[in-house]
């Protein structure tokens, strides 16, 4: 029942509906993520100079906590601004949104250095070395990595997951 009620709600938000299935396609990647193990929290980045930012991070924050019980691993998604992620510390990844994406290149460094995965809703972002992992859910379901970012994060994946990945 509860399945039908999500359906047919995402059906009557379209707005809604990308999302919440980018959202889930994140979680995925974030299960199929076996090192760094020990890490949990997903930050959700915004640009406080950018209200439609804030906006798309909030609504990003809503999917990735209405789906949250999907995940193999917990996490524990939050809202960052992006003038402040260098303040934190041991996020198992950073997700942009696309405000975000089409702006920034210090993010994906950050990333490397850090040990986190740059992820973003769109696989433009990895064509452009913006973000490591991008997802994509029009016109097709797509996965697409940039494998040079992730290795050089340390970043390990489940064997699995290259199956599934177009890299780039």
């Amino acid at each position: 029942m509860r399945t039908l009620l999500i359906l047919l709600a995402l059906l009557a938000f379209p707005a809604f509906a990308q999302p919440m299935l980018e959202a889930k396609l994140e979680i995925r990647v974030l299960d199929f993520m076996i090192e760094p193990a020990s890490r949990g929290e997903v930050a959700v980045l915004f640009d406080r100079d950018n209200a439609d930012s804030l906006k798309e991070a909030n609504e990003m924050l809503r999917a990735f906590q209405q789906s949250a019980g999907l995940a193999h691993s917990r996490f524990a998604p939050k809202l960052v601004e992006r003038h402040a992620l260098d303040q934190e510390h041991d996020l198992k990844a950073v997700v942009l949104s696309r405000f975000i994406a089409e702006s920034d290149d210090d993010i994906l460094l950050y990333g490397v250095s850090h040990r986190t995965l740059v992820l973003a809703g769109g696989v433009e972002c990895v064509q452009r070395k913006q973000c490591a992992v991008g997802v994509a859910t029009t016109p097709e379901i797509q996965i697409a990595v940039r494998g040079d970012m992730i290795r050089q994060s340390g970043i390990r994946f489940a064997d699995g997951f290259t199956l599934m990945v177009k890299e780039f």
